[in-house]
């Protein structure tokens, strides 16, 4: 199932990179405090159909805004960020949910809604558990569980063409020329 449009690429490995870095800050913050949090990052399908749910934020991507936003008690902190050509697009997003019977029982409604994300997309969806502070991606349907801050920053670079090697085209930024 398609959730929006394909969109043409236009990458900037070292905007790219800084932007997986902020990711990764937030993550490991969000993961020493027990804070849960919930985001996806658009790659080739554009996510704005299921997004439109959600608060439009429209700002630079910066850990600082994700840890304020999934901060408790903050009106936006239960629900999922999108994260698109290199910004916060939206919060408080109702992402699908992936079957009860596809995840382990201990894994609440954050991990099947990232597993669910990432069936009904292509989109590579971090999330935090509030209740371990585990940081974990969903792509593709699979779930990659207790990732140290290295572990995420690999994978969100092999996944997000952050490398500088040639990978599979997301992130995508218009240009400014």
């Amino acid at each position: 199932m398609r959730l929006g449009e394909t969109r043409l690429f236009r990458g900037f490995t070292d905007e790219i990179t800084q932007d997986i870095e902020q990711l990764v800050e937030s993550a490991t913050f969000l993961s020493r405090r027990k804070i849960g949090g919930l985001v996806a990052v658009e790659r080739e399908v554009g996510l704005g159909g299921i997004a439109e749910n959600g608060t439009r934020v429209n700002a630079d991507l910066s850990a600082d805004l994700l840890d304020t936003i999934f901060w408790p008690n903050s009106p936006l902190h239960d629900l999922g960020v999108v994260v698109s050509q290199g910004r916060i697009a939206f919060a408080g997003v109702q992402f699908p949910l992936a079957e009860s019977g596809e995840l382990e029982r201990e894994l609440g409604s954050r991990h099947r809604a990232a597993v669910g994300m990432s069936q009904d997309s292509d989109a590579v969806v971090i999330v935090v558990s509030e209740e371990t502070g585990d940081i974990s991606i969903a792509e593709s349907g699979k779930l990659f569980r207790k990732l140290t801050p290295e572990g995420l920053r690999g994978l969100l670079t092999d996944l997000l063409g952050g490398g500088g090697g040639e990978r599979r085209p997301f992130f995508r930024r218009h240009s400014t020329t």
